[in-house]
């Protein structure tokens, strides 16, 4: 027997991911007898779910109308990618280098340079996060851990937009590298600096697609 807050997981693992590939589009009201009849599921677990995605930031309710897939924005954009350089930073700045295992991490790049971003997105997105939570699980700072995590859950809508052009994948690879080598060579000036490198980059590509685009509809 399924316990309901297992399905409510399930059910909440499944809205995200309709969301972050586009399959729920930004704007699009969000009907949860639809969903539930989509998903196999009663209204109460869909119901709990979009709770908690309106936590996460990925969806917001509207008075009368209920919830709808937030719409990403520039000014967005900028809010997340300044509170992850400093909370990331922050992180970096208390990591014991000494403890991060540089070999796991360039395996991950290995794994990560042999999956298709566009194919493959979610094994994709699952090993660059590890890469990265890697390094920040090395710092003692639980709670800025915490609020990073969710930062790259509000960010992996406009990242996975990112990493499916052509040269995005390559630059990533190439940035992991360099971010690894760093690391190995106990030099946290440049891990800071490199990270923040690979940051700015993913933003300033997605801060000129969303502003050539306008409002996303």
């Amino acid at each position: 027997m399924v316990r309901a807050t297992d399905e409510v997981d399930t059910c909440l693992t499944r809205l995200r991911q309709l969301v972050l590939t586009g399959e729920l589009l930004p704007g699009e009201k969000l009907n949860q007898a639809e969903l539930a009849q989509r998903l196999g599921v009663s209204r109460v677990p869909v119901r709990e779910a979009l709770a908690s995605l309106r936590v996460e930031g990925l969806v917001e309710a509207r008075p009368n109308t209920g919830y709808t897939v937030v719409r990403p924005t520039v000014e967005d954009l900028a809010e997340i990618y300044q509170m992850r350089a400093l909370l990331e930073d922050a992180l970096l700045a208390t990591v014991d280098l000494a403890a991060i295992d540089v070999g796991d991490l360039r395996e991950l790049n290995v794994r990560l340079a042999e999956l298709d971003p566009l194919t493959r997105f979610a094994e994709y997105r699952d090993v660059n996060e590890a890469f990265h939570f890697a390094i920040f699980d090395a710092s003692p700072q639980r709670m800025i851990r915490r609020q990073v995590a969710q930062l790259w859950t509000l960010s992996e809508f406009y990242r996975s937009l990112y990493v499916r052009t052509d040269t995005a994948h390559r630059r990533v690879l190439d940035d992991h590298a360099r971010i690894a080598d760093a690391i190995e060579a106990r030099d946290r000036a440049a891990l800071i600096a490199v990270s923040g490198e690979h940051r700015a980059e993913t933003q300033a590509w997605l801060g000129g697609l969303l502003s050539r685009r306008g409002p996303t509809s």
